[in-house]
């Protein structure tokens, strides 16, 4: 199975089921105390010159679809200096992982704005930079001065406990930045040895996906939706078609096809992956199993052979031939990248009529094994040990994580903002962020499945592998968990040690 990516979620359905392996090497030389703070930094900040900005839904384009333009004028919005313009010029590096040239245009465009409040400070945004570029700049010393995690979140543990990135309390204390305002649980993926090694910049939630004009070959109205996990599969096996030998044509719903989805089916059956309290894997906990075998359930009904080879039959599972929006598929459980590719390619469709998205549903009551979550994935935000600048990057860090950054850019790509504060904001008005905005305010527990910890990329690739053996019938749900827990122990032992 090929490593799956969140870019890759961009393009469409992947069929990798592992994170990415943790690089092993540590920054060689990382930064003293008094060379983070050779940054040439006033002693007091200037009066604020930002200002809240009045904030209106942006014009639409042909299609109706709300177009988000870079903002005007010489104000931040939300954002105000706390430290005074250097007496010298100072340049940041700021890497990230995005290749989509859309994104990277408008936001390096709007990166450039934060001179507007420190003349004398460049900010060099470098796109397609991923945590292999950045594991092997940091051990070779010459890390950026800021990096966003993008797609390798699991590698933050290890990073913190080689101190290749630097704890964050003193800035957050400092700037008294309201952690709060953070939606339930989405910091757990920053947060290790009771310290914050990160900001989390965006997330994805995983939504059920529906193509509800379908809904009418069983007998179901566009707005109905499955009570529980066992009415959903059995909705899934009245939606398959198949043609005169029996192959499948069109399959009523995807059985969770890569990590996060199997995470996301997991979470939902009351399953933790990790206990924080006592730093350990709980691969075997009851409600792994039973998200296991009830994946299992679905792999045997269809057979493994069939699933393959519909599988095969249905291109490259990219773009418009990507199979829920060709048609032959009619559910899924998906990020809300799922949103952003409708938009891409058939922006006239309409919500509730050619697509709908909601909430997973949860087992029946017999079937769970805690409180039902909704999963989320992170994208946070590091300050790597080696920066020259600290406070400057700490400073850049605050001003992405200002309204002017997080509703103008994420409002852009139609990903979700994770601030209670921006969650009412004009701009957050496409449909799927809705959705996810009604499963922050209701009583579903939130979580981001794997809390930061020193192993989480090698554990995760286990849990792939495992994965894809229990639904191939190659182990036992009880084996395979047993298993990986034994062996990520075992790493762990051999990580702190």
């Amino acid at each position: 199975m090929r490593i799956m990516t969140r870019r890759e979620m961009l393009r469409g359905l992947g069929l990798g089921a592992a994170a990415t392996v943790l690089a092993a090497c540590a920054p060689s030389s990382p930064a003293t105390p008094e060379q983070r703070t050779s940054a040439p930094v006033g002693t007091s900040a200037p009066t604020p010159t930002a200002s809240e900005a009045t904030v209106t839904l942006p014009p639409t384009t042909e299609a109706g679809i709300p177009e988000v333009q870079l903002p005007t004028g010489d104000t931040l919005e939300g954002f105000q200096p706390r430290l005074a313009n250097p007496s010298e010029k100072i340049n940041l590096l700021y890497w990230w992982g995005n290749n989509y040239e859309p994104a990277m245009e408008f936001t390096h465009q709007l990166v450039k704005r934060f001179s507007l409040a420190y003349p004398n400070v460049t900010v060099e945004p470098v796109g397609g930079q991923n945590c292999d570029a950045f594991v092997t700049a940091a051990a070779a010393g010459t890390p950026p001065d800021l990096f966003h995690t993008w797609d390798c979140v699991e590698r933050m543990g290890n990073w913190a406990q080689r101190r290749m990135i630097l704890p964050l309390d003193e800035y957050i204390a400092k700037d008294a930045f309201p952690l709060d305002d953070y939606v339930e649980g989405i910091m757990d993926t920053c947060k290790m040895e009771g310290k914050i090694w990160g900001m989390v910049d965006s997330a994805g939630v995983f939504l059920l996906w529906t193509r509800p004009q379908q809904f009418a070959d069983i007998g179901k109205s566009a707005s109905d939706l499955p009570a529980d996990t066992d009415e959903l599969w059995q909705w899934a096996r009245d939606l398959t078609t198949r043609d005169a030998n029996g192959n499948i044509q069109r399959l009523g719903m995807t059985i969770p096809s890569w990590s996060w989805t199997r995470f996301t089916w997991i979470v939902n059956f009351g399953g933790i992956l990790w206990d924080p309290n006592t730093n350990e894997p709980t691969s075997d906990h009851p409600g792994v199993i039973e998200a296991l075998n009830d994946m299992l359930a679905q792999v045997n009904y269809y057979g493994v052979e069939a699933l393959d080879r519909w599988s095969s039959s249905i291109g490259s599972q990219g773009g418009e031939q990507n199979p829920f929006l060709a048609g032959n598929l009619t559910m899924q459980v998906e990020g809300d990248w799922t949103g952003q590719m409708i938009f891409d390619f058939y922006p006239e469709w309409k919500f509730g009529t050619d697509y709908g998205a909601a909430a997973p549903p949860p087992p029946p009551q017999a079937k769970l094994h805690g409180d039902s979550a909704i999963a989320f994935w992170s994208w946070p935000w590091v300050v790597p040990a080696g920066t020259r600048y600290p406070e400057w990057s700490w400073e850049l860090l605050r001003f992405y994580l200002s309204p002017e950054y997080q509703c103008n850019v994420h409002a852009k790509f139609k990903e979700l903002v994770v601030r209670k504060s921006m969650l009412e904001d004009p701009r957050l008005w496409w449909p799927a962020v809705k959705v996810a905005r009604d499963i922050v305010k209701g009583s579903r527990k939130l979580t981001t499945v794997m809390p930061m910890n020193p192993v989480a990329g090698e554990y995760s690739n286990l849990l792939g592998e495992a994965f894809d053996n229990v639904l191939h019938l190659t182990e036992t749900p009880q084996a395979a968990m047993a298993r990986v827990k034994e062996e990520t122990r075992a790493m762990l032992q051999e990580v702190i040690g």
